[in-house]
């Protein structure tokens, strides 16, 4: 009977519990975003294979593609 408390409050014991359990907590969450990420990046795939507008888009935002024949103006952000 003695030897109970006295193991649930050793390091091993009950703050150790506490700390995984905060830990699983931080972990839960991570996942949470990241699977929100992920799902993000599924839409994002699915519309490139299906939406040529999305690939003209993100030709020109990300690669900086024009098309034949536009003049590309270019300002200083001052």
């Amino acid at each position: 009977m003695v030897g109970v408390p006295t193991r649930i409050l050793e390091a091993e014991g009950l703050p150790r519990y506490r700390a995984l359990k905060s830990e699983l907590e931080q972990v839960r969450v991570e996942n949470t975003e990241s699977q929100r990420r992920v799902d993000q990046l599924t839409r994002e795939v699915l519309r490139l294979r299906t939406d040529v507008t999305a690939i003209e888009e993100t030709a020109r935002r990300d690669l900086g593609l024009v098309r034949a024949g536009e003049i590309v103006f270019q300002f200083d952000d001052r």
